[in-house]
């Protein structure tokens, strides 16, 4: 019965995250500034590494929240990576002033 409720509460909290990603992604994409991407695309990566979390306490498997963590790592160096590329950009567009 307790564990039924769980599975419940955990296909409604995929649910919710499901509907925060697609807003997010919307955000990232008709965002105006490229701040205003990367912070979608930051949202993006804590949905999606919350919605692995769920998942590992709904199917019980423990390997998953390893998954997240990479995943997270991965998304880090890759923000960080545009950050550098777009500040280079940026830089070189104004006579070199950073």
């Amino acid at each position: 019965m307790l564990e039924n409720a769980y599975n419940i509460l955990y296909s409604v909290v995929l649910i919710f995250l499901g509907i925060a990603l697609l807003l997010c992604l919307i955000r990232a994409i008709t965002g105006k500034r490229t701040v205003d991407k990367f912070i979608g695309i930051n949202m993006i990566t804590t949905i999606v590494v919350s919605a692995i979390c769920v998942l590992a306490l709904l199917f019980g498997e423990s390997y998953l929240p390893d998954i997240g963590m990479i995943y997270v790592i991965l998304s880090f160096l890759a923000v960080m990576i545009l950050c550098k590329i777009y500040i280079n950009l940026f830089g070189t567009k104004n006579g070199g002033k950073k």
